[in-house]
């Protein structure tokens, strides 16, 4: 396959920055790189960080440009002359940035995850139009389908009325069906969903500690002394690794266009390995897991009300109530190489043994 030139945003993100460097060891593609700059750091400056923790410099860094932008700005806050070339030389747009964080605030949740896909849209539709581009790739989430829904979810279609537990579930479904909505207007669209990210398969290796590292936190730190679940729950985590690999080469398969891929496991790990991990990796005051039936705010005090209702936007993934649909993954795996991780025990505890060893839990990072 000829060597195209990639439009990318989120790449200094969990996600993106894999894909990054997983594009620069595997092909010869060239990146445009939008990133934001920050008041102590540019966006070249950040690019040049990023690139020397993965060791990578020479060609594959010379086959990078990077562009000053923001996916929440109007155009993606792209200089005139960056839009231009963005159109006139892109064949493939992966729209990757976005806001994990499952306690932020609806507005913030809003600008980045819907607002900024829509920029990303009007971008993507001048690209074809008028450019070359070929295909756009739209990061999900399996969780569109909202984790407070009793459902098994499908992988090609949106469910009219799920129910979420938090503003980054609404504002992705939300995004998604607008790219649904390009896609049927003649946009080359594949949507991939991921479930929960977490880290490496080999290492636990993680960039960021985020979406459910805090919820983690709140368990080592004994602030959660009662959790409404069932032992048997089981909630749905997936290594980098694995999400990265994958949609790289799905994306580089014909019969992926117009359809939506569910990047997760097919035997989640469930709440009573997590607390038997949780006892053997630290010493963590214990949790009592109370069915969720007899579960009463009013026998909580205070203090435990008030870290009760940081746990809100978590408690739809301990809930046991949403599966989902594997069958195009699982076939266009087939042909790969690759196949669903093995998140078992073992595995629990490779994510939680890195976190411990970068002091995450610490109570000073708290």
């Amino acid at each position: 396959m000829a060597d195209k030139t990639l439009f990318i945003t989120g790449a200094t993100g969990n996600l993106g920055r894999e894909l990054v460097r997983l594009f620069l060891e595997k092909t010869g593609d060239r990146l445009l790189l939008l990133v934001r700059p920050k008041s102590s750091d540019s966006h070249h400056s950040r690019i040049e960080k990023l690139l020397g923790k993965f060791g990578i410099n020479g060609r594959s860094k010379n086959r990078i440009e990077v562009l000053a932008g923001d996916v929440a700005q109007p155009r993606l806050g792209l200089k005139q002359g960056d839009w231009d070339r963005a159109v006139r030389e892109t064949d493939e747009f992966y729209h990757i940035a976005a806001l994990t964080n499952l306690g932020a605030a609806w507005n913030e949740a809003e600008k980045i995850n819907f607002q900024g896909t829509n920029f990303a849209l009007d971008l993507a539709r001048v690209m074809k139009e008028k450019g070359r581009l070929k295909r756009f790739f739209y990061f999900s989430t399996a969780y569109v389908a909202g984790s407070l829904t009793p459902t098994h979810a499908l992988e090609d279609e949106l469910i009219e009325k799920p129910a979420f537990a938090n503003a980054y579930e609404e504002t992705k479904y939300l995004a998604e069906k607008k790219v649904r909505e390009e896609s049927k207007r003649g946009l080359p669209v594949t949507v991939f969903r991921p479930s929960i990210v977490v880290g490496d398969s080999a290492s636990g290796a993680v960039s960021e500690f985020n979406v459910i590292y805090p919820f983690m936190r709140l368990f080592a730190h004994g602030f959660l002394k009662k959790i409404p679940a069932r032992l048997e729950h089981s909630f749905n985590i997936v290594p980098i690794d694995f999400v990265v690999r994958a949609s790289f080469a799905i994306a580089r398969q014909r019969e992926s266009l117009g359809r939506a891929f569910h990047l997760v496991t097919e035997n989640p790990p469930t709440l009573r390995m997590f607390l038997q991990m949780k006892e053997e990796v630290g010493n963590f005051p214990p949790v009592e897991v109370v069915d969720p039936e007899e579960f009463s705010m009013e026998d909580l005090d205070e203090h435990e009300k008030m870290i009760f209702s940081s746990l809100n936007p978590y408690l739809g993934y301990l809930g046991g109530s949403l599966t989902f649909d594997t069958k195009n993954t699982r076939q266009a795996l087939r042909k790969t190489g690759l196949s669903f991780p093995d998140t078992n025990l073992a595995f629990l505890r490779k994510i939680a043994g890195y976190a411990v060893e970068k002091g995450y839990f610490l109570p000073n990072n708290f």
